[in-house]
């Protein structure tokens, strides 16, 4: 189209009217099928009027609408742009409470002290402490049949008896020598008997002092075989060494066992040891002395809910063991059992506390560290303030701030690639409790090895 000097328009469309300014085109080709329009500079026909309209009605609509996209595409990129600064940053407030960053495995129950009870006779059971009974120290565990001992001890009193009598016959034979030999050095003084019989009057008296001496000898292993079958007596009666439970009973009423044969096991139940087992890259975090929490699974407490044992790191093993070609190494701590509730073999979680601290706390995502020194980033007048802190236990998860901020500051926690990764607020005052778990070696209990956690102040 070919457009010439201005001139005003008017024309219907329907039964509408209208009238407007528009530039008069010089020459238009307009088709519909094989049928020309054309309109010379004298003016135009009705019929090229019409199509003016229908032109410059078309137009409109088509430029209101692309300013209409042009519109919607503006308004929707610079929501997008708006919501993505707004999502660039996420204000966190810290919270008051407790971080508490331990070393966590699985155990098991042992007794804190057993002892193997054996027999130091042989001979036939009377009785025998079935398994499962409580015995205090001192009492009878097991007892033999005492009749072929009741038959030593009488011999050997015999035995003692027949030596005391063959003493008391070589001191009067002693005498008798002793006296015949003073008559005869009598005798032999006045010349009344001879040096031999003299002679034979010392022997006698000697050999008399050698019976002596034998029959005292005789008096005393006597006495000392008396004292043995006494003792082999008392043996028969076994008793217990301390107040415990019968775990094993391995003879019972009627058998006939020999010396040194294993009769019961008796184990101090009213305390429990709880062994662990600890990799070699966590065993050196952990000393003796250190606090531990026990907790058992199988016993529900009050609320139903597993009851916490308070203790301590009892001994490490000086030595690792290899499992599943890694060092672990045992860790030991010792419980109280006073309701009896807890049995060996049971199977217990150890965590050995390595850091505990109260203060205010923090995701662990909003600090960070340069060679030594702890940052965090505070939100002062909508524009984000780098503060330099000091942090205590941290759990991977939540740390806490021991000094640098208040319970008042907004903290910076920013996104990461516009996408909102804070996944929970602070934990509630003194309820944040964070352990490492670690999975024993060849075992099928899940769990990661620990790792991780700031060392803050007991």
């Amino acid at each position: 189209m070919i457009l010439g000097k201005p001139r005003r328009v008017t024309g219907s469309l329907g039964d509408t009217n209208f009238t407007a300014d528009s530039q008069e085109p010089l020459g238009v080709f307009i088709g519909r099928g094989n049928t020309n329009h054309t309109r010379n500079s004298d003016g135009p026909s009705e019929g090229s009027m019409k199509t003016y309209v229908k032109v410059g009605v078309i137009v409109v609509v088509l430029f209101a609408a692309a300013a209409t996209v042009w519109t919607l595409v503006r308004n929707g990129s610079d929501s997008r742009n708006g919501s993505a600064t707004a999502a660039e940053l996420s204000i966190v407030k810290p919270q008051p409470g407790t971080v508490t960053v331990g070393i966590d495995a699985p155990a098991v129950l042992e007794p804190y002290r057993s002892i193997v009870i054996r027999s130091t006779v042989g001979g036939r059971l009377e009785y025998v402490s079935p398994t499962g009974s409580i015995v205090n120290e001192g009492e009878v565990v097991a007892r033999f049949d005492p009749i072929e001992a009741d038959a030593k001890v009488a011999r050997s009193r015999i035995d003692v008896a027949e030596a005391a009598l063959s003493l008391e016959r070589s001191k009067r034979n002693l005498d008798k020598a002793a006296t015949a030999l003073a008559e005869s050095e009598e005798l032999f003084a006045i010349g009344a008997v001879t040096r031999e019989r003299l002679d034979a009057a010392r022997d006698s008296r000697a050999d008399s002092e050698h019976a002596v001496q034998s029959a005292e000898l005789s008096l005393e292993k006597a006495r000392l075989s008396l004292d043995a079958v006494l003792r082999e007596r008392e043996a028969l009666v076994v008793r217990a060494p301390y107040t415990g439970v019968v775990v094993t009973a391995a003879a019972a009423a009627g058998d006939s066992v020999g010396a040194n044969s294993t009769l019961i096991t008796i184990a101090d139940l009213s305390r429990l040891r709880v062994i662990a087992e600890i990799d070699e890259y966590d065993i050196v975090r952990i000393k003796t002395g250190m606090s531990a929490e026990v907790i058992v699974d199988a016993v529900s407490g009050r609320d139903g809910s597993p009851p916490s044992f308070s203790s301590e790191v009892e001994a490490i093993s000086p030595t690792a063991r290899i499992v599943s070609n890694i060092s672990v190494f045992t860790v030991s701590a010792v419980i109280e059992n006073e309701t009896g509730v807890l049995r060996p073999g049971m199977t217990a979680d150890l965590s050995v506390l390595i850091a505990r601290d109260r203060g205010l706390v923090v995701p662990s995502r909003t600090v960070s560290t340069v060679r030594g020194r702890s940052y965090i980033d505070v939100l002062v007048d909508d524009e984000p303030e780098t503060r330099r802190i000091e942090i205590g236990a941290n759990d991977g998860v939540n740390v806490v701030v021991l000094e640098g901020i208040d319970e008042q500051d907004r903290i910076v926690a920013p996104s990461i690639g516009g996408i909102e990764v804070l996944s929970a607020t602070p934990p509630v005052p003194d309820s944040s409790s964070s352990v490492i778990p670690m999975s024993v070696p060849g075992t099928s209990s899940g769990g990661t090895s620990g790792g991780g956690g700031g060392g803050g102040r007991q």
